[in-house]
């Protein structure tokens, strides 16, 4: 058996050549014409490819599996139709992500002396992520607010369990105008009920409070940026950003006035990677009964020790730690270099390179 296997997913490859042929690819490279050559029958792939009609005619893939939560990049409707059994990483990176998003506002604390006991945090999308990201919030003594309308009607039909009780619930206009922290955790969706494409538009962003933080780790075009740039200058905003419209193309004018902006990476978490890898494997092994041993990965994913309650007492240390641990900063004035760059298509590759030669890091929360 054939599979193609991003180069950036870690163990995958190694793990998957105990019992099959594995051919490594970029990301962004992967053709139509070399899965047909190769007989290729599974496929692993991340954000950075678009798995659709185009890539995936008259192959033989049968099994996709994505190292993501996100899956904007996956056509899941074509792969239903051609029977293709499609697995995510979906809940691998939350805590990756969450980490970000507690570092940020202990930077933004630190920066601009914040009371994070008078602050509010108004959480936009309430699964994975966001359930980490509101116990995180209520560790470091924020009142904490969600919106998530789909989970609503999950849970007033008994469907899902109810929301815990340091959340409240607000609506999507109120929890805007009453946080001073938002940060948003939704898919990207430009369909149904719900869309989120663009959910945040310059009349959504304009009801925020003066000297807010908003943090954007979700997808690029959940937010508009070209509203985001001016209620910056309005509202006097400190904006985190880590996903982008048009990747690997983004808004240099967004990136000159964020307090952190970083290349796509609030995921990245080594652990999180791994995490990712596992559920991959593990569905793989099911799928097509073939028994992978797994024991170097799972020793390597034992060596993840998350930090207690009381670690967040003291606000100091933590962001001392995570500074260390996760290196945001550092991120940041990598990605910054990216304006000295006057060529479009390098700036793209630049982009690409900062994500492809992303460091191990490793979770403390």
């Amino acid at each position: 058996m054939v599979v193609f296997c991003d180069e950036q997913i870690p163990f995958l490859s190694e793990l998957l050549k105990q019992k099959v042929d594995v051919v490594l690819f970029s990301g962004r490279k992967l053709s139509n014409t070399e899965l047909l050559k190769s007989n290729c029958e599974a496929l692993f792939v991340r954000s950075t490819t678009k798995v659709n009609s185009s890539l995936l005619q008259q192959t033989k893939v049968k099994f996709v599996g994505t190292a993501t939560s996100g899956i904007d990049h996956i056509d899941v409707d074509y792969l239903k139709s051609k029977d293709i059994y499609f697995v995510d990483a979906k809940g691998s990176n939350a805590n990756s992500v969450a980490e970000y998003v507690v570092f940020s506002i202990l930077h933004w604390h630190f920066t601009n002396q914040v009371e994070l006991s008078a602050s509010t945090i108004g959480i936009i999308g309430f699964g994975n992520i966001g359930k980490i990201v509101a116990k995180y919030s209520n560790y470091l003594g924020l009142k904490v607010l969600i919106n998530d309308p789909p989970l609503k009607e999950l849970i007033e039909s008994g469907l899902a369990e109810k929301f815990q009780d340091f959340c409240e619930y607000c609506e999507f206009p109120e929890i805007i105008k009453y946080s001073n922290i938002i940060s948003n955790h939704v898919p990207l969706t430009f369909s149904g009920k719900y869309p989120t494409y663009y959910l945040f538009n310059e009349n959504n962003l304009s009801l925020l409070q003066e000297g807010t933080l908003f943090i954007h780790t979700s997808r690029g075009g959940v937010v508009k940026e070209k509203s985001l740039i001016k209620l910056k200058f309005d509202k006097n905003l400190s904006l985190v950003v880590d996903v982008w419209e048009n990747e690997p193309q983004i808004n240099m004018n967004l990136l000159k006035i964020c307090l952190i902006a970083t290349p796509h990476i609030a995921g990245y978490s080594f652990d999180g990677k791994l995490r990712g890898a596992k559920k991959l494997v593990d569905e793989f092994q099911k799928f097509f009964g073939i028994k992978i041993d797994t024991s170097v990965l799972e020793q390597e994913l034992s060596r993840y020790k998350p930090a207690e309650k009381p670690f967040f007492s003291t606000h100091s240390k933590l962001y001392q730690q995570l500074k260390e641990s996760r290196q945001i900063l550092d991120d940041f004035e990598k990605f910054k270099k990216i304006l000295e760059i006057d060529d479009l298509s390098e700036k793209s590759k630049y982009f690409d390179f900062l994500r492809k030669s992303y460091p191990i890091r490793r979770e403390i929360l």
